[in-house]
């Protein structure tokens, strides 16, 4: 079983993408590189997916920039996908930041792929005991996946205060998809600001602000009986401003603002190192952060009260979202 990279695509499994066991990917060996060789290898192949989950979990907010009347409310469906940009498509294997791994022919440093990387990628990891080779490994190659986008689904409600308030929550209970457990909330407030500015009120636009805050949660079963799992834990906040037009069915909208978040990945449990008798325990965390400036663009077609909506996202891992809901005003 390809332990770490199962535990590590947990995210996937958010989309019903099952996408084990690409390429051959032998832990127990690496694992006799000891825990901190393994977690610095580990931290560049995983990052593309970590840091596009922070990105795709920061968007998909607004449809709208107008906030719902007192009590109107919507409810809808959402996928956001964030683009893994080329430079994350493989990493820098600097023999000087590992202790017992060496890329084999090479004395300097190498490009490896990342998870978004080279699915056909070959090559040989050497694993050292001080000065002896004690093990080789095949480097671990990217997925076999036709598009490069990190998917992340949300269910979202809002609904209208008074004073131009609107309160936004996400929320999926804990379910179980394949071998995991995942669960999400989220809060968010939006506001309209154009009532506050003297001498644009009457202007034929919505402008609003929008703070919200995002947190998954996901553990992926290893060996349950054995008490083997890995967890993901994400945090992220937004901070925007919100314009939109609305022109008969169509509401076009466009908001400026800036993300920010953070991920862990652990790998807990108790472990067996291959060709020895030694165990390790927890021998996997990470840590990532991402941060910047957004910018959306986007569209929302509204017949009745169902509405679809799409809109593209400029910001580090560029990214789409599309949502389909209804809504009241």
């Amino acid at each position: 079983m390809k332990k770490i990279l199962s535990f590590c695509l947990v995210g996937l499994l958010l989309s019903g993408t099952k996408v084990f066991g690409q390429g051959d990917i032998d832990i127990e060996k690496i694992l006799q590189a000891g825990v901190s060789d393994l977690n610095t290898y580990m931290g560049y192949y995983v990052e593309p997916a970590a840091k596009g989950f922070i990105y795709s979990m920061g968007t998909g907010w607004a449809h709208t920039a107008k906030p719902h009347s007192t009590l109107g409310f919507d409810l809808k469906f959402s996928v956001s996908g964030a683009r893994v940009p080329a430079r994350y498509e493989n990493f820098t294997f600097d023999p000087s930041e590992y202790e017992n791994i060496r890329v084999k022919g090479s004395n300097g440093t190498t490009s490896l792929p990342t998870l978004y990387g080279d699915p056909d990628a070959n090559g040989t990891l050497e694993i050292y005991e001080g000065e002896t080779l004690i093990a080789e490994v095949d480097i671990p190659p990217g997925l076999d996946i036709p598009v490069k986008y990190v998917p992340a689904p949300t269910i979202q409600g809002a609904i209208g205060l008074p004073a131009g308030f609107e309160f936004i929550g996400r929320f999926i209970p804990k379910v179980s998809v394949e071998d995991a457990e995942i669960s999400q909330w989220g809060l968010g407030v939006k506001h309209d600001i154009k009532q506050h500015i003297p001498g644009i009120k009457i202007l034929p636009f919505d402008l609003s602000v929008l703070a919200a805050y995002n947190s998954l949660n996901a553990k992926y079963f290893i060996e349950e009986d054995m008490g083997q799992f890995g967890e993901m834990s994400l945090d992220t906040w937004t901070f925007q401003a919100l314009v939109s037009k609305k022109l008969s069915i169509l509401t076009v909208y466009g908001t400026a603002g800036y993300n920010t978040g953070s991920s862990t990945y652990n790998m807990l449990g108790t472990y067996s190192i291959e060709g020895t008798s030694e165990s390790i325990t927890d021998p996997v965390n990470l840590e990532y952060d991402a941060k910047g400036a957004m910018a959306t663009l986007g569209a929302r077609f509204k017949f009745g009260p169902v509405f679809l909506n799409a809109d593209y996202t400029f910001q580090e891992f560029n990214t789409v979202s599309l949502g389909l809901g209804v809504s009241i005003r």
